[in-house]
């Protein structure tokens, strides 16, 4: 890769860094108003035992349908890492091939969760848009981002092995 398109690549990561880190923040603040918020209040302000169990059973209900959403938080949180590592000139890197198939297995791992557990009514995948097309399109994203994350290890992997054999025969001649 040239100098100037590493330059780029390194640019540009800084301000992908920035965004998925704000999307992450603005992520944890609407699953925290959707899961803690509205139901936690409710389990504070009931009166009587019925109250508190129907509370508490919504305080359940809520997790459970942003289980999905909490996978996605990961991805975010994934992506940042990648473009943190990509803005420090990791691009062909092992670290970067691992965050990037981490990425993916969040990805998946929200669709798994989509299909068990559903949204649930939950407004927080509703802010997320996430739904049954969604949900599947996200997955085979996250099995192809998954691979391509694996690619990127192996490559970086044989790459350090080809710097270790010339390092090697430039020793012995």
């Amino acid at each position: 890769m040239t100098t100037t398109g590493m330059a780029k690549i390194q640019k540009d990561s800084v301000g992908l860094q920035q965004l998925f880190g704000w999307l992450f923040g603005i992520g944890v603040f609407l699953v925290f108003s959707e899961i803690a918020y509205g139901p936690l209040k409710a389990v504070v302000f009931a009166v009587g035992a019925s109250e508190r169990s129907e509370a508490l059973r919504q305080v359940g209900e809520s997790t459970l349908g942003a289980l999905p959403v909490l996978a996605l938080l990961g991805a975010l949180w994934q992506a940042r890492g990648l473009f943190k590592s990509f803005a420090g000139g990791q691009v062909l890197s092992v670290e970067a091939g691992r965050t990037l198939t981490r990425l993916g297995d969040w990805l998946v791992a929200s669709t798994i969760l989509w299909f068990i557990f559903g949204d649930g009514g939950s407004s927080a995948a509703q802010a997320f848009g996430q739904n049954l097309g969604v949900s599947v399109v996200l997955g085979c994203v996250g099995i192809a981002i998954r691979l391509f994350g694996r690619v990127i290890d192996l490559a970086a992997a044989v790459r350090d092995d080809r710097d270790q054999i010339k390092s090697d025969y430039d020793q012995i001649v």
